[in-house]
């Protein structure tokens, strides 16, 4: 389907696909990509009725805790209380993953963000990421937590 950029106003595309979730219900996924400026956006829209709370937690306490599907809308916020981490919601910034797929992120931001670092920093840095491998071997526990106030995101375990 085609639209106007809501940034530049030239013709972009728009996707709209629905997708079945099981234990969480139908939801609608959406993109608009502008090829002339650049403009991304994605958004996560529950579709069935009941099954949205504000606030999700899990315990991860092994390594096929990391299967647990992931879904964040734009206006959830991923804390990760264990490695003083938290992923503050951005508006057209939603996905689906796997809990091993938030800290892989995490650990890119942190990698990323530690590069020019020095002293406490680098090293609180190196700590966390330490704690990342640690939890991803099924050697270190932590907790998930996702507060949204749509309803629109949650944590899944796999069964």
């Amino acid at each position: 389907m085609k639209g106007r950029c809501p940034v530049c106003g030239a013709e972009s595309n728009l996707e709209f696909t629905p997708y079945k979730i099981p234990y969480f219900g139908d939801i609608m996924l959406s993109a608009v990509s502008c090829p002339s400026c650049g403009y991304h956006s994605s958004d996560v829209i529950l579709l069935s009725e009941g099954k949205n709370r504000n606030r999700h937690e899990m315990r991860v306490s092994s390594a096929d805790d990391l299967n647990a599907t992931v879904v964040r809308s734009p206006y959830g916020r991923i804390e990760i209380p264990e490695l003083g981490v938290s992923v503050e919601p951005r508006k057209g910034e939603s996905f689906i993953t796997t809990v091993e797929g938030v800290l892989m992120r995490v650990e890119r931001v942190v990698k990323m963000l530690s590069r020019e670092e020095e002293g406490a920093r680098k090293e609180r840095a190196e700590r966390i990421l330490r704690r990342i491998e640690d939890i991803k071997a099924g050697k270190a526990k932590m907790k998930l937590i996702i507060e949204d106030p749509t309803g629109n995101s949650a944590i899944i375990p796999r069964n």
